[in-house]
């Protein structure tokens, strides 16, 4: 499932750009972080590890 973030239409202000998404869009945008750091860690340790023990 793929979420679009209209980031470039939240106002702007003294208030940081994270507090101004609604907690359906932040709960969106941690768990497509949550998923991306999953899969780059999983595809990470799918590779041959070096052994530098000489």
């Amino acid at each position: 499932m793929q979420l679009n973030l209209p980031l470039a239409d939240l106002p702007s202000g003294d208030d940081s750009l994270w507090e101004q998404l609604d907690p359906t869009t932040q709960e969106a945008v941690i768990n497509g972080l949550a998923q991306a750091i999953a899969k780059l860690v999983t595809h990470n340790n799918r590779l041959p590890r070096e052994n530098n023990d000489d």
